[in-house]
């Protein structure tokens, strides 16, 4: 049988049949990719023609946080109610909502009250939508909106979130260690720290004790992690805390404190003579109470008033009492309210008097005969 034999041209050929195929080949699926990529480009420029800018902030806050995530558009105008560049914040206002801007990272400040345009996309925030990625154009010089009345239970319940409100409680001084202005407003069983921004003054140390009116944006104070912890009101003027008849909180005014663990919250005078006394040495059930008194001074003169005794004379009381091993010893002299807000911050059965002005969240104001030491029955002055 003969065999077959190719010539060399032949090969050639062969191989540039074969190289023909693959080329052809190739194209094709270069041609198949050039045309997916070109059609998935015109789908996704079609998808963002069709996804219109947002222009008002209720149109923003009806989106979803995972919607908010698409970075949808945003082009609106509105009223500047907070700016805070230290902290990154800012607030903004129109007719359809209020909302938070994200300027961290600029050190962009805007006057209260400013009209703003803002140039932006959305994106998640710790309660709705945020405004990111903003560029901010000041169009002039407005009005702040009419605040919204607000609870503090409402705002403890983070129901007023970036909104422009007003609420009314008691005062306190907050823990904080901001380099600003801080106070706890409280109301009940609720409260929401108050940040001013600025450096404290006398003026805003009167204020602890007062029944108060707070003016200022709703928000929220987050842990490292971004968990809430409590609600926030940031405060635009110290200003912005009116005191409930016109009055700040004389300098004078003395607080009973106990730790914030006591269930004991109304005391009647009655029974705070038996605790100065020693005839009462209990809170319900058996934790002993520890009283804490000034070692000296205006502190001590007047609240030893509520038992009609005079320094020498209390000491001397105390002396004949233990002596006659009625009672354990006279109670504790503290040389400065700090030591004594120490010691009742850590110690449960701990009852202190202190300077209003220097009492903190730490530790809980006892009302006397249901009366708290804003009000003129407070027996100590």
């Amino acid at each position: 049988m003969e065999k077959s034999t190719a010539r060399p041209a032949d090969k050639t050929c062969l191989a540039a049949n074969r190289l023909r195929r693959v080329a052809k080949t190739l194209c094709v699926a270069i041609l198949c990719v050039l045309m997916i990529s070109v059609a998935s480009l015109c789908a996704f420029t079609q998808a963002q023609a069709s996804r219109s800018t947002l222009r008002t902030i209720g149109e923003v806050r009806q989106l979803s946080n995972v919607e908010a995530r698409d970075a949808y558009p945003v082009q609106l105008e509105g009223i500047a109610t907070y700016s805070d560049p230290e902290w990154g914040l800012l607030f903004l206002a129109d007719a359809t909502g209020a909302i938070y801007v994200n300027i961290h990272g600029t050190n962009d400040s805007f006057q209260a009250g400013s009209r703003l345009r803002v140039d932006a996309v959305t994106g998640p925030g710790d309660v709705g939508t945020v405004l990111a990625q903003p560029t901010i154009h000041v169009l002039g010089q407005g009005a702040l909106p009419t605040a919204e009345r607000v609870s503090v239970a409402d705002l403890d319940a983070l129901k007023a979130d970036s909104r422009f409100i007003e609420t009314q409680g008691v005062l306190w001084a907050c823990d904080q260690p901001w380099r600003r202005i801080c106070f706890r407003i409280a109301d009940g069983k609720a409260s929401a720290l108050v940040v001013v921004p600025m450096r404290s003054t006398a003026a805003a140390q009167r204020l602890v004790g007062a029944t108060v009116r707070v003016r200022g944006v709703s928000g929220i104070h987050l842990d490292p992690n971004g968990k809430p912890l409590s609600a926030l009101i940031f405060v635009n003027r110290l200003e912005d805390i009116a005191v409930e008849g016109g009055e700040s909180q004389n300098p004078a005014v003395l607080a009973f404190v106990v730790n914030k663990n006591n269930p004991v919250s109304n005391l009647s005078l009655a029974e705070l003579r038996e605790i100065l006394l020693g005839t009462r040495e209990f809170w319900k059930g058996s934790q002993k109470i520890v009283m804490l008194l000034p070692n000296s001074g205006r502190e001590r003169e007047t609240t030893l008033r509520l038992v009609d005794m005079t320094d020498s004379r209390y000491k001397a009381y105390w002396v004949e009492r233990t002596s006659a091993g009625r009672a354990v010893g006279a109670p504790a002299a503290v040389s400065s309210s700090g030591i004594a807000l120490g010691l009742v911050t850590e110690t449960l059965g701990a009852i202190a008097v202190v300077p209003l002005a220097d009492v903190r969240d730490s530790v809980k104001v006892v009302r006397i005969d249901g009366h708290l030491p804003s009000d003129a029955a407070y027996p100590i002055h």
